[in-house]
């Protein structure tokens, strides 16, 4: 099935999925509207109608939608945080209440109430995004979960997301690690966005999720660069341990040094793991880490 939308001259939206009308809107020509219909649309070919054309028919009766339930209202609002005054994102979005964007300006002030009408109002659409993007069944944590994420990274991200792809093929689990790729702003991983993530897909697998908020990057042991100071500390202790306990002669000082770094190599090699010095994930967890 094949999703268009058309674009009338009197600024009226018509998307259809193959001849069947799923959503008119009247944007009453105003910019703002045009530009929100666009992003919560998963037409894939778009058409400006002659000027004489006007939208036909009535758009396709749909089931109601679900709202998000309360750990992930709670989940949207513990990595939102509440800010009663606009400031600008990460990513240089003017922002106000609980991750609003629309109608956001600097020294924009609003109350508590205000912050929980607006989002309210913007999740609704996030929730309308996900239930016609998912052609599986989900839970309602899987849903709810879905909202949070598109609610952050925004309808189309989710759209064209490997994710959902994963989602409506049944792969529930794979689907559930896709959450973790999302967590980069401006092209850097950005610690806020990882936990965030990382709840998420928590929530997405029905388990409990404010772990994540104290969620630390573990560290990956590796010999320092030429000129910067060698890695030192407990983990190191415990890789050369581990090290010495597999069979290699190693001192035990708590510096990942040549000598560690030559026998991290030597036990990747002899484990088939990739040979690159790094003590990561995988080779430790090859050492019982």
């Amino acid at each position: 099935m094949v999703r268009k939308l058309q674009i009338f001259s009197d600024g009226t939206l018509s998307e259809l999925e193959d001849n069947t009308l799923l959503k008119l809107t009247d944007t009453k020509g105003q910019v703002h509207l045009l530009v929100e219909a666009l992003q919560f649309t998963q037409a894939e070919t778009f058409t400006v109608t002659p000027d004489d054309a006007v939208p036909r028919g009535v758009p396709e009766p749909r089931a109601s939608v679900k709202r998000i339930n309360a750990e992930g209202l709670r989940l949207v609002q513990s990595f939102e945080g509440l800010y009663l005054e606009a400031y600008l994102d990460p990513v240089n979005v003017w922002t106000i209440g609980w991750g609003a964007t629309e109608g956001v300006h600097k020294g924009m002030k609003i109350t508590k109430a205000q912050a929980e009408e607006m989002l309210k109002k913007e999740l609704s659409k996030f929730e309308a995004a996900v239930a016609d993007a998912v052609k599986v069944e989900i839970n309602d944590n899987q849903y709810s979960a879905l909202v949070c994420l598109s609610y952050n990274v925004g309808a189309n991200a989710l759209f064209k997301s490997t994710l959902l792809k994963l989602l409506n093929e049944g792969k529930y689990q794979e689907a559930a690690d896709q959450f973790l790729v999302w967590d980069k702003a401006g092209g850097q991983a950005l610690l806020g966005l990882s936990r965030r993530r990382r709840a998420e897909r928590s929530l997405f697998l029905s388990e409990p999720w404010e772990w994540a908020k104290a969620w630390e990057p573990t560290r990956v042991l590796r010999l320092a660069v030429p000129g910067q100071p060698l890695i030192q500390g407990d983990d190191v202790i415990k890789l050369q341990q581990a090290l010495v306990k597999a069979g290699f002669s190693l001192k035990v000082d708590g510096y990942f040094g040549n000598d560690t770094d030559v026998a991290v190599k030597q036990f990747q090699q002899k484990k088939g793991l990739t040979v690159d010095g790094d003590a990561g994930t995988k080779t430790l967890q090859a050492l019982g880490l």
